[in-house]
């Protein structure tokens, strides 16, 4: 009776618990088995993006032709300069005498010894090793994805699919986005590259400056007709207030080093400028706090450009030491000063992300897929429940309530994984009904095979689980090894189906073997029964 009893407190617990998790909750968005529903059933935006991981390789090609071209001006080849080619992975060095090139070549070999180095016409063409290249792009397509996904949880759209694509293109990202029936806001959000940097603007060793002109060729004729070492030439971008058109109004020559970007960032929010106009407020982290503190500090009177993906927001002159905040003005209206603030927050992509696929589906197949998959696990239900009481007597009764318990279970531990609800979830459902009765009938066969040999029912009872379980175990386990895999390789709808199939093997597992023992344990209780309905 003891023994009776800790499985009664025990299945109990297990029911509390799943009626509690499985209860609906309309009002927080979980209306049915208090799952947030997919995408194919509530409807919303599927995308298909595609990383450039040929800008991360180009990104990096420049970082180390800057390298190369500082170490070889430090070693005494003054012109040296550096830049990436077309080729992604590819940098140049020109600037060299050709009487040096070959000794310039290997003192860059010396610091860059995995890199391919040549000379070539008038420079030296340094090669990424492939390997180099893969692991880059490999790495974009990963912070990208940990970039979008932060994003959009900064956006609030509820139960998002973000997932890389394991198979074929590796460089795509899939977004599905439940409830979102116009992308259009959400894909600016994901696409801008938010690369924030502060820079100074170039100003002469005699302080002149700084350089500005409505082109960049007037601005590169101001400068004498080259850019000195170390300088860029930039747009600023001005919003014309009737239109909302965008536009370069001028050119500005820069610095091409960074006194902050964008991951020394703490936080940035939305907020109001000076005139009531609306600004994006940024604070640094610490770590940067001195940097900038220093660099204003040397620079007051001079313009600061702030510079979004390669164009200059504002151009700032900086009245004193910046403590390590400031703000981005650009005449935003409300939603783009806080999309630029979400995404500033969120951090930026390490490549351009594009759009190659789009797909919006309607909430009303959503709900007709729910109410006709509703039906089908309970036009399933009631005919397996038909059959097993017809064909196992009162005994069947014991395997319906271990279905009811089954389905419950399976229903609750989904909603307490969060997981959406899908129709190959559904689907999922649907097969559990049929895989949870296949151990009744493996047990209840073995119980029958036990009373023909003459046993006690207690006796058959015992033997028929205890003889069953490892036919059971076998079936259950090579069918979740199979729902393993089709998770680890599957995609979104695939994965889905497989959690559900999944959490229904072990449920059925727990229903079969413990519950309905307990239920046989409870009708036949200490007393010998003569006989059972089976």
């Amino acid at each position: 009776m003891k023994t009776m009893s800790w499985r009664l407190i025990l299945i109990g617990l297990v029911l509390a618990w799943a009626v509690w998790n499985a209860w609906p909750r309309p009002d927080e968005g979980r209306p049915f088995m208090n799952m947030h529903l997919g995408l194919d059933l509530k409807g919303g935006s599927h995308l298909m993006m595609q990383v450039m991981t040929d800008d991360a390789l180009k990104a990096q090609g420049d970082v180390r032709a800057t390298r190369m071209a500082e170490l070889l001006r430090a070693e005494g080849y003054a012109e040296a300069r550096g830049t990436s080619t077309d080729v992604p992975g590819e940098v140049r060095i020109t600037g060299i005498e050709p009487a040096r090139a070959e000794d310039a070549r290997i003192f860059l070999d010396e610091e860059f010894g995995t890199w391919s180095l040549e000379v070539s016409g008038d420079g030296i063409r340094a090669m990424m090793p492939q390997r180099e290249q893969e692991q880059l792009r490999d790495q974009s397509v990963r912070q990208a994805l940990s970039t979008i996904q932060n994003r959009i949880d900064e956006f609030g759209v509820a139960e998002p699919n973000i997932q890389r694509v394991e198979s074929g293109a590796r460089d795509r990202i899939l977004v599905e986005l439940p409830g979102v029936e116009d992308p259009s806001r959400v894909k600016r959000v994901i696409q801008t590259q938010a690369q924030l940097e502060l820079r100074l603007a170039y100003y002469r060793p005699d302080g002149s400056g700084p350089f500005v002109a409505p082109t960049k060729d007037a601005v590169v004729a101001l400068l004498g007709g080259s850019l000195p070492i170390g300088v860029d030439v930039l747009p600023q971008e001005e919003v014309n207030k009737e239109t909302s058109e965008r536009k370069i109004s001028r050119w500005y020559a820069v610095e091409k080093s960074a006194i902050i970007t964008g991951a020394d960032l703490q936080d940035a929010r939305l907020n109001r400028g000076q005139w009531g106009d609306y600004v994006v407020s940024f604070q640094c982290r610490v770590s940067a706090m001195d940097r900038l503190a220093k660099a204003t500090r040397a620079a007051v009177g001079r313009q600061m450009p702030i510079i979004l993906d390669g164009k200059i927001s504002s151009a700032p002159v900086i009245r004193s030491e910046l403590p390590g905040s400031g703000q981005i003005e650009g005449n935003y209206t409300y939603e783009e000063a806080e999309d630029q603030a979400l995404v500033l927050r969120a951090g930026a992509l390490p490549a351009r992300v594009i759009t190659i696929e789009e797909r919006t589906v309607g909430p009303s197949l959503g709900w007709d897929s729910i109410q006709a998959g509703v039906r089908a696990a309970l036009i399933g239900f009631v005919l397996v429940m038909i059959f097993m009481v017809i064909y196992y007597k009162f005994s069947g009764l014991n395997a319906v309530v271990a279905l009811l318990f089954n389905l419950l279970l399976v229903a609750a531990a989904l909603a307490w994984f969060g997981a959406s609800l899908t129709l190959p979830g559904i689907a999922g459902f649907i097969l559990t009904v049929g895989m949870a009765v296949d151990a009744n009938v493996l047990i209840f066969e073995r119980i029958r095979e036990e009373l023909r040999s003459g046993k006690t029912v207690k006796g058959a009872l015992d033997g028929g689980f205890g003889k069953a379980l490892s036919a059971i175990l076998d079936a259950n386990i090579t069918t979740l090894i199979a729902a393993i895999f089709l998770f680890q390789y599957g995609t979104g709808p695939v994965r889905g189906f497989a959690v559900t199939l999944s959490v229904g093997i072990i449920a059925s597992l727990f229903t079969a073997i413990f519950v309905s023992r307990t239920l046989f344990g409870l009708i036949i209780g200490d007393r010998a029964a003569q006989r059972l309905s089976i």
